[in-house]
């Protein structure tokens, strides 16, 4: 089993400089390498390996002598990180989903490179070959397990080391029963209890730092590009959509500890179809477009992607994942289906048997009997 450890970096003025240095050199030779392959593939039909291109490398450093300077299996790392993204690509294809070109990296994004071994921690501490001991905050004490990789970013302008380890799996008990949880709007989580959850609930000054983005964001607008006060209204941007990233993770984070311990029923939701923008061209215009932009902020804000994910992993994949089709639709007492059920946003009344319930509520319900009985249960006899 394997388990990630993110913790914040605090390189010296000569550190940093060799840290720039690495980020330059393996975004270098992953653009070089795509350029390569991509000129190989469209006048000779060939396609080459990462294997051909790591071979090359010695080659490329007697013509690029500052490549040296670099950590040798970093490098290897970026071609090979290349030829994972190939592999996804042609994935992608044979499976019909959009297949996505692997893309050349900017040094205006977020900026990486991986150390497969050769990395050592020592207390607070953590060695980077030909870099050296850095200092770190978030290394506890009690990290076991054997370091896979070590991912060293930049991001908003800091510095961070993401610590991949292998460690022994532990068989998950489920302390509570089954339990349907639903994603919402208004309420980010909710489950089949009647419990429901919202980023506000745990960090009562998110709705601030949201302000905040669209206040640097016009401040950053107005500064003339390149100057010294754009440079500062950028970093002062960037570093605010971290916290609200930090925020929003730290929230999921604490929701799916709560629904670990239980069996986690939810909808196989497509959420990449549900936030498609409703934009169209000119001849032919969209509906409700402001409306549809403004669903589809407030879902990747709650975050029900990485929900998933982070719940996937903390219920060690014993995840179950039900129809979505028609959970907020049925009655969950008696069965009945027809879209009129549900009467406003929040509330459900049956039309067969007047059972009333928070629609949201009705919905995990549903969502827990498909779970428990399959996707076939009494809850959904017939569409009205």
């Amino acid at each position: 089993m394997k388990r990630a450890v993110q913790v914040r970096l605090y390189p010296n003025k000569r550190q940093q400089e060799l840290l720039q240095k690495n980020f330059g050199a393996c975004r270098y030779l992953y653009n070089r390498s795509l350029a390569l392959k991509k000129y190989a593939y469209q006048k000779f039909g060939v396609n080459i390996s990462a294997h051909r291109l790591i071979k090359r490398l010695p080659t490329l450093k007697e013509r690029h002598p500052w490549l040296k300077e670099i950590d040798s299996q970093a490098l290897q790392q970026s071609i090979r990180h290349l030829d994972e993204a190939f592999k996804h690509f042609f994935r992608r294809i044979r499976s019909g989903e959009t297949p996505g070109f692997p893309k050349f990296k900017s040094k205006k994004h977020k900026q990486s490179f991986q150390y497969p071994q050769r990395v050592k921690i020592d207390g607070k501490k953590l060695y980077l070959p030909k870099i050296g001991w850095i200092k770190t905050k978030g290394l506890r004490d009690d990290l076991v397990g054997t370091i896979k990789t070590v991912t060293i970013s930049y991001e908003a302008y800091r510095y961070y080391a993401s610590i991949l380890l292998e460690i022994e799996a532990e068989p998950i008990e489920f302390v509570r029963e089954p339990i349907g949880i639903d994603m919402g709007v208004v309420y980010a989580v909710i489950d089949s209890s009647g419990n429901h959850h919202t980023i506000e609930d745990y960090s009562p000054r998110y709705q601030k730092e949201l302000a905040k983005l669209e206040r640097y964001q016009k401040t950053l607008s107005r500064k003339q590009k390149g100057s010294k006060r754009y440079q500062k209204a950028k970093i002062k941007l960037a570093r605010g959509h971290k916290r609200v990233s930090n925020i929003r993770y730290n929230f999921l984070h604490r929701i799916s500890h709560i629904y670990g311990e239980n069996q986690a029923i939810v909808e196989d939701l497509n959420i990449k179809a549900m936030t498609k923008s409703a934009k169209r061209t000119i001849e032919n215009s969209g509906k409700n477009v402001k409306a549809k932009s403004v669903l589809n902020r407030k879902i990747l804000q709650n975050g029900w992607s990485l929900f998933f994910v982070l719940l996937e992993y903390k219920t060690n994949h014993n995840l179950i994942k039900v129809d979505p089709k028609y959970t907020s639709q049925t009655c969950s007492r008696c069965g009945y289906v027809d879209k009129a059920n549900r009467i406003s946003q929040s509330r459900f009344v049956c039309r067969s048997c007047g059972f009333t319930i928070n629609a949201d509520v009705n919905a995990t319900k549903n969502i827990l009997a498909r779970g428990i009985h399959g996707n076939n249960a009494r809850q959904q006899p017939k569409v009205a």
